[in-house]
């Protein structure tokens, strides 16, 4: 079996890949290891904070994680195609509400690049279902239930997450085996997520609308790597191979609470974006 060592550096951060020929075993519940593996679903949700109908759609991406559990990942992306919708627009208020700036770089690149033209909306790992990628809350469940029950091509999870509290940086490490023989471009990006975000929310179903203490959920914060992440496989891979990704000194904006952040990381098609699988791991159990 090749063995194959690539480094590259994104800014202050490292970012190393290393082909070995023993698996890293599965050390956490974050996905790895193991036969029979199926793929996960990565439901990245597209939202807004003034945005009246998101609250009814967070609740069905609520119930379909109590439904299938670490079978489904979730992201919240506050972003869409029109970079001055006012769902997605921070308020100058005077009594200080919407005023939170939720939205990111990498969201507004994936909102513009698949097309994010209604909220709330989602793409269950980016890959078409009745001919759309971009779905209403209505068509969630059923891309899901189709996604978990098919056989994985790879396996990837996070083998080590370490948070510096003094410098305010977080280190990872994570695992992509390979359950077949593939060819092809795969790509490999990994988030991170704040949970737990009490702020504003304008909900059409409350009285009043404008709710000052909503809990936001899984909100997408950066990249570790970059929107399109890094090349994990650039042509093939023979199965049994294992990719280990280490991603040391990422900075984290202080204002965030490590406590309810998390890593998600993920393995898609260079050539159709589709996500083939995923993984999470929080930074506290």
């Amino acid at each position: 079996m090749r063995t194959l060592i690539l480094c590259a550096t994104f800014g202050l951060l490292a970012v190393s890949c290393d082909k070995v020929e023993n698996p890293v075993e599965r050390s956490d519940d974050s996905g790895g290891g193991g036969e029979s593996v199926k793929r996960r679903a990565l439901l990245e949700e597209f939202t807004g904070h003034h945005c009246n109908n998101c609250p009814a759609a967070h609740a069905v991406a609520a119930q379909l994680k109590t439904l299938y559990g670490d079978d489904l990942i979730l992201v919240g992306l506050h972003a869409a195609a029109n970079v001055n919708s006012s769902f997605i627009l921070p308020q100058s208020n005077a009594d200080g509400s919407y005023a939170t700036d939720f939205r990111t770089t990498e969201g507004q690149t994936y909102a513009t690049n698949f097309a994010v033209t209604f909220l709330p909306s989602g793409m269950v790992n980016r890959a078409p279902y009745n001919s759309s990628t971009v779905l209403s809350s209505a068509s969630w469940g059923s891309a899901i239930e189709e996604i978990v029950n098919e056989d994985a091509k790879f396996d990837v999870w996070i083998s080590e997450l370490q948070h510096d509290a003094g410098a305010n940086t977080v280190s990872a490490t994570v695992n992509v085996a390979v359950l077949e023989d593939i060819s092809g471009e795969f790509k490999l990006t990994t988030y991170l997520t704040e949970d737990h975000i009490v702020d504003w929310q304008y909900n059409s179903q409350a009285t009043p609308p404008d709710v000052p203490n909503y809990d936001h959920r899984h909100v997408f914060r950066k990249t570790l790597d970059g929107a399109w992440g890094q090349v994990a496989i650039a042509a093939a891979a023979n199965q049994g191979d294992t990719l280990t990704f280490a991603y040391t000194g990422v900075s984290m904006n202080p204002a965030w609470v490590a406590a309810n952040c998390e890593l998600v990381t993920y393995v898609y098609d260079a050539a159709t974006n589709a996500v083939i699988q995923a993984a999470e791991r929080k930074f506290q159990p």
